[in-house]
């Protein structure tokens, strides 16, 4: 009975790190341009990609940065330019796709 209350406990704080982890994301844009690679099924490129700050804003897009190691599953194409915009305290990703 005692190592099953412990796994219990190790998945609850498992899971309780994860949703921490995701509400945090939020509050960033790399966490924002982290979370929506982790969305669409790149886990390593989250954590091995490099992003930069451009210092450039789009009244339309927003706030640009330069990622790179990240490319498109189905196309193989570098996706380096994202987009985020900041709605209150909350940022997502507008816009993603290559430089021109």
């Amino acid at each position: 009975m005692d190592k099953k209350m412990r796994k219990r406990h190790v998945f609850i704080a498992a899971a309780i790190v994860v949703i921490l982890l995701w509400m945090v994301s939020f509050f960033s844009p790399e966490g924002a341009i982290r979370r929506y690679m982790v969305l669409h099924l790149h886990p390593i490129s989250a954590f091995t990609s490099n992003m930069t700050d451009m210092g450039r804003y789009d009244l339309q897009y927003g706030h640009l940065y330069d990622v790179s190691g990240y490319s498109a599953r189905t196309t193989r194409d570098a996706l380096s330019v994202f987009y985020v915009k900041k709605k209150g305290p909350f940022w997502y990703v507008s816009s993603v796709g290559s430089a021109p």
